[in-house]
């Protein structure tokens, strides 16, 4: 359960600060307006859930050759660059090859790129206390599940928070940053 809260609370801060430190903290806006349906949010989950694995793993690996780095910024600052390359092909790609697909794609795949780094670089950040290969595949799944449920919980949050009954005042920003600090003491608990 130590585990299960730690691994919570991690996703809830990735979370947290890519819409303070990313969206000028207007609220959850970049991580809920690509999943406003069903469809968008699997296509957002699998594309994050695929970039974030392959920087992962290709980070674990990299720390089996290179013992001697300079710290663990430099793998999440690989791991960004690596993001920003997934990224860019798979727009040009789409674009050329598949124009219906994109202009399905195209919206989410910026959202997409913020959410695989702020899930995968901090992970990347340890990979060379990642024992193997496929504890850095369990990682790179595990943390893009936690990201869904973490989505699914916050997105039904908003539309909750959305009562009338919620004073002028609290609305928006005020009253989503208690219901994310209730919710994180809620998974702290399991430490």
């Amino acid at each position: 359960m130590k585990y299960i809260g730690e691994f919570m609370s991690y996703i809830l801060i990735a979370v947290f600060a890519q819409n303070i430190l990313l969206s000028k903290a207007i609220g959850l806006h970049e991580i809920i307006a690509a999943t406003r349906h069903r469809q968008s949010l699997t296509k957002l989950l699998l594309l994050v859930g695929s970039w974030s694995t392959v920087g992962i793993m290709l980070m674990w690996l990299l720390s089996r050759f290179v013992n001697d780095m300079t710290g663990y910024i430099t793998f999440a600052l690989f791991h960004t660059l690596l993001c920003a390359v997934m990224y860019f092909a798979t727009d040009r790609l789409l674009a050329r090859f598949r124009p219906r697909k994109y202009d399905q794609w195209g919206k989410i795949l910026p959202h997409a790129l913020i959410n695989a780094i702020a899930v995968g670089a901090p992970i990347s950040a340890l990979a060379a206390g990642i024992p193997d290969w496929y504890s850095a595949l369990g990682y790179g799944i595990g943390s893009t599940l936690g990201l869904g449920l973490g989505v699914v919980i916050i997105r039904n949050g908003t539309e909750i928070l959305d009562h009338p009954g919620v004073p002028k005042s609290f609305r928006g920003i005020p009253i989503m940053l208690i219901y994310i600090g209730i919710l994180s003491l809620g998974f702290c608990a399991f430490l």
